[in-house]
């Protein structure tokens, strides 16, 4: 039996949020509010989320572990460390239907980058409780950070914030080391944690550690061609791609070449070989797939106006 992870589909969220439907025994957060919050944060850039998968099932179940976060504004982040209060995550959904929304947009989000960083808030961190083994449940705790970690890749991350609702999940973050419990509530069991870069350097070879990590994107991407790279990662042929973006084949060409172009301008000279302009086009693709795998942050908003006036 092997226990996975994967970014959650838009199928999976009402079956991943039933793993634990009474987390919250008010049902303020329960299945009913986060069900439709979740399937509209779907692909938005504030939204992140993953689901663990066994195989083969256990007991009948295929998904044992779900973890969400959403990038927020710094004002909420700001006047939650510093007035902690309970329920983080059931006040975020239910902005969905009532504002101001503490999520941040794209444009904050770009400008974050550029600057301080961005807030994360975790609101949900969950495993199904009673069918995991001893070792079962060491392969979902090693997993959730884990795809915390690879979720937020390339983003510059300023703090992380999350609120626990059990005490297993208590005990977890607290024992952690990298994670500040800075507000208990004991009548409503719960607790609000947070991480930034200082605690996470208090434990050596943490993933905390690689949480904060970031380096600058250099290709400085338009927001389509952004869309591009982010489909083509899958694999998609031209003809995939242009269904898949909404756009004419050409599109999806001249994508590519403004792609093509940035290259040689903006990426140091140890990244582009002296034969590039030689390259077939299929080849190319490969060459910028393979660099754009392995450094996200030239896919995430940044606000490169705001960054060449600093």
């Amino acid at each position: 039996m092997s226990i996975s992870w994967r970014p959650s589909s838009w199928y999976d969220i009402e079956q991943a949020l039933a793993i634990q439907p009474d987390m919250d025994r008010d049902g303020i957060a329960g299945i009913r509010l986060p069900l439709p919050a979740f399937r509209r944060f779907f692909l938005q850039s504030f939204w992140f989320s993953v689901v663990l998968e066994a195989n083969p099932p256990i007991h009948g179940h295929r998904l044992v572990g779900f973890g969400s976060a959403v990038i927020v504004t710094d004002q909420f982040a700001e006047a939650e460390i510093a007035h902690p209060r309970p329920d983080m995550a059931a006040r975020i959904s239910a902005t969905v239907d009532s504002g101001p929304s503490p999520l941040a947009v794209r444009a904050e989000i770009a400008r974050a980058n550029a600057t301080s960083g961005v807030s994360v808030v975790i609101v949900y961190n969950f495993w199904r409780e009673g069918i995991l083994n001893p070792s079962e449940q060491n392969d979902v705790r090693a997993l959730l950070p884990a795809s915390l970690k690879d979720c937020l890749a390339g983003f510059r991350i300023r703090r992380l914030l999350a609120e626990t609702t059990r005490p297993h999940a208590t005990s977890f973050y607290q024992s952690s080391g990298v994670w500040q419990s800075i507000a208990e509530f004991p009548e409503r069991g719960r607790v609000i944690h947070l991480m930034t870069p200082e605690s996470a350097r208090l434990v050596s070879g943490s993933v905390g550690n690689l949480i904060f990590r970031f380096e600058e994107p250099l290709l400085r991407l338009r927001d389509s061609d952004q869309q591009l790279l982010l489909a083509a990662l899958d694999g998609a042929t031209d003809q995939e791609l242009a269904v898949q973006l909404g756009v004419s084949f050409s599109a999806v060409k001249a994508r590519w070449r403004s792609i093509f172009t940035r290259i040689p301008q903006f990426m140091p000279a140890s990244v582009v070989e002296a034969d590039d302009r030689e390259r077939r086009g299929a080849q190319k693709r490969h060459r910028v797939v393979a660099y754009i795998r392995n450094h996200p942050e030239e896919l995430r908003p940044y606000d490169w106006k705001l960054r060449d006036r600093s």
